[in-house]
């Protein structure tokens, strides 16, 4: 078979992967978590609330009661914020899933061709890159950690001094297509300490291939320009610097180091476990006094993924606070993120595993095997992992808030919501303001407020109160009662009994109205007048609407209630 024959077969198998979105739409089911109800509202509101080409000194309007700085958010030159201002947001949404799995199986492919210089057949070669096209990445990533393979390629061409002009382009465009701070930094600063060592080893200097690397790493910067201002020279504290990552102890910090070598992280999975773990350490142990190529790489590769997540797992380790206390930029900057390399070297470390079968003649093994880690993955297709979770249809609602909005009977620039019981990004994507949301940071005088509307029910839950306290991204209406869930749907009821929040302060915020997917038994007592639930059958809850209506009897046995406290 023609080597592009087996190219074009490997797109339409890394695309086929995105096929269950294309054919069911909006009905598809995709991840929830740090997607439909964050980053995928944050691209619309920008381009909604016209907040995309913004000044530095800027905020978004409908996010937060408009405290929100748009440096918290992409800067104008990043590819999937065009995606979304070109398309409707779910068409981009697909569109970026595409092109980072077409991407990712592309970069592996000739990674693992040009440089793994190993025997085995080109099909395998083929299968591994499209498996690794098909792990559960995180889609606002785009290609920060898939696009890795295709990073390194280039990087080595130019090292070698081949193939510099569709290198220097790999490295020209892909800045604008992946996320500096998630991701790639980690890339660099590996790559770096790696090609030192070797220029100090060797005495040598590979001058093109320095300068390709400082021009990158300025071009980063100038496209993340926003994050740098942040950074460097905003002076209103923001949530940021109320960070505390160090809460572990000695044996969860061990659990997590176990965790993470096993199953991953949530924003980079490799889906290792069990094929690509257990057989990777199996051969590990077979190859520990080996002197052959490929037994010292597989050993190379073992020992830094197991690095890699020591240092994930003892970042949060408490023994580290004294010296975070001291460090601001140790609170604010997660630099425990080199775990987002690992997809990468789990695909390269089970690629050379592969390779040491070949060499002992385990052909029917390698099959196997590949064939085992092709069912898990697809396992791992959103559409099958979240058919028990809303839809994006059913998550965003947009029938039945046309319907709420409607009854409100106004225009949304004049009035705000909070949430119980769902993501405030439901009522945002459906353009409506609130005084509540997930964002990567914001003033911290704003958090400070809001805890005033909520710290009884802080003070009823432990988990809830560090929580909000020691992060605080996640600026919700919180019900001791629910805890740190969300998805109350029509199919997941409870009451909250007893909902102890200062209506009287969320009032002074800014919010009208509350939008609950769950009942409020005692919504009277405090303050909140029901209106009336809105049921949809195209949506995922039941949606009650509450105004906030404060009056002084309940302050009065607010204030009773607190002094018996």
């Amino acid at each position: 078979m023609k080597e592009r024959t087996y190219i074009f077969l490997g797109i339409l198998l890394a695309g086929l992967y995105v096929l269950p979105m294309i054919l069911l739409g909006e009905h598809a089911h995709v991840r929830i978590h740090d997607n439909l109800d964050s980053n995928i509202v944050w691209y619309k509101t920008l381009v909604d609330t016209h907040s995309v080409y913004a000044s530095l000194q800027a905020h978004v309007p409908s996010l937060l009661n408009g405290v929100v700085s748009r440096n918290a958010f992409v800067s104008e030159f990043t590819g999937i914020l065009w995606l979304y201002q070109w398309f409707t947001p779910y068409t981009a949404y697909v569109i970026s899933q595409l092109l980072v799995r077409i991407f990712a199986f592309l970069g592996m492919y000739l990674l693992l061709r040009d440089y793994a210089k190993e025997r085995i057949p080109q099909k395998y070669v083929l299968w591994v890159a499209i498996l690794f096209s098909w792990t559960p990445f995180w889609p606002s990533g785009m290609l920060s950690t898939l696009g890795m393979p295709l990073l390194l390629w280039a990087y080595w061409n130019i090292w070698h001094r081949k193939k510099l002009k569709s290198s220097y382009f790999t490295l020209l465009l892909m800045p604008f297509y992946s996320s500096f701070v998630l991701g790639i930094v980690f890339f660099l600063a590996t790559l770096a300490i790696y090609h030192a060592i070797k220029e100090i080893r060797g005495r040598t200097f590979h001058g093109r291939f320095w300068l390709a690397y400082g021009v990158q790493v300025l071009l980063y910067l100038a496209i993340e320009y926003r994050l740098v201002y942040s950074m460097l020279w905003e002076e209103t504290p923001s949530s940021r610097n109320d960070f505390d990552t160090g809460h572990n102890g000695f044996w969860e910090t061990i659990q997590l180091f176990f965790k993470n070598l096993y199953v991953g992280h949530t924003h980079d999975r490799a889906v290792q476990s069990p094929v690509i773990f257990i057989i990777s350490m199996i051969v590990l142990l077979l190859v520990l006094r080996r002197k052959k190529s490929t037994a010292r790489q597989i050993r190379k590769i073992s020992w830094l993924l197991i690095g890699l997540s020591l240092w994930y797992a003892f970042w949060f380790y408490s023994g580290w606070n004294p010296l975070k206390q001291h460090a601001s930029l140790m609170r604010s900057f997660n630099f425990s993120r080199f775990h987002f390399l690992q997809p990468m070297l789990w695909y390269g470390l089970f690629f050379l595993v592969l390779e040491w079968l070949w060499q002992k003649g385990s052909r029917k093994l390698i099959i196997c095997l590949l064939a085992a880690q092709t069912l898990v993955l697809l396992t791992w297709n959103p559409e099958y992992l979240y058919r028990h979770h809303p839809s994006y249809a059913s998550f965003y609602a947009t029938s039945q808030f046309t319907k709420i909005k409607r009854y409100i009977d106004q225009p949304t620039s004049d009035y705000q919501v909070a949430s119980i019981g769902l993501h405030p990004a439901v009522a945002q994507y459906n353009g409506i303001r609130t005084i509540d949301g997930y964002v990567n940071f914001y003033p911290l005088s704003y958090k400070s407020d809001f805890r005033q509307v909520i710290t009884n029910e802080l003070d009823k839950s432990e988990q809830i109160k560090q929580y909000y306290n020691t992060w605080g991204n996640r600026v919700y209406l919180f019900s001791s009662e629910l805890g740190k869930y969300y998805e109350f749907t029509k199919n997941h009821q409870v009451t909250i009994n007893q909902l102890e929040i200062n209506t009287i302060r969320l009032k002074k915020m800014g919010a009208a109205y509350i939008i609950s997917a769950v009942p409020i038994k005692n919504a009277k007592a405090i303050g909140l007048h029901y209106e009336k639930t809105f049921h949809d059958s195209q949506s995922a809850w039941d949606i009650r609407l509450y105004k906030v209506s404060p009056t002084l009897e309940n302050t009065d046995r607010r204030i009773n209630h607190d002094d018996k406290r």
